[in-house]
């Protein structure tokens, strides 16, 4: 593993989960039918990016990165590692009203990151 990748990686993570939200979003009601509603969409894509943009950032740096330092230095770098606190999210979400989607976001960004990182190039 190279320890320049995870630049790229936590871009890429990002990224790609940022696209998949957004079109599942389109395509649970959120697909727009004049073209007041894609003004609208815009508007909220615009929005939705600004936020899940400093989301992610900020969870980066408060978790992920913290995470990463300890998953490299004393383990041997496997998914069940990255996934432990994105998924102790989820399972808590499940018992109470709150957004799941945060919690399936890190975790898919984690299992990206993970794959990213450690991918044989």
């Amino acid at each position: 593993m190279s320890s320049s990748n995870w630049d790229s990686a936590v871009i890429k993570s990002i990224g790609y989960v940022g696209i998949g939200i957004a079109i599942w979003s389109l395509f649970n009601g959120l697909a727009p039918s004049s073209l007041n509603d894609i003004f609208g969409l815009a508007v909220t894509f615009l929005l939705y990016i600004g936020v899940y943009l400093i989301i992610s950032i900020v969870g980066w740096l408060v978790v992920g990165f913290p995470v990463h330092w300890f998953v490299k230095k004393y383990t041997n770098g496997s998914y069940a590692f990255y996934i432990a606190i994105p998924l102790i999210i989820v399972v808590g979400g499940l018992f109470n009203n709150s957004p799941k989607i945060l919690g399936l976001a890190a975790l898919f960004q984690a299992l990206l990151f993970r794959y990213y990182l450690y991918k044989k190039t």
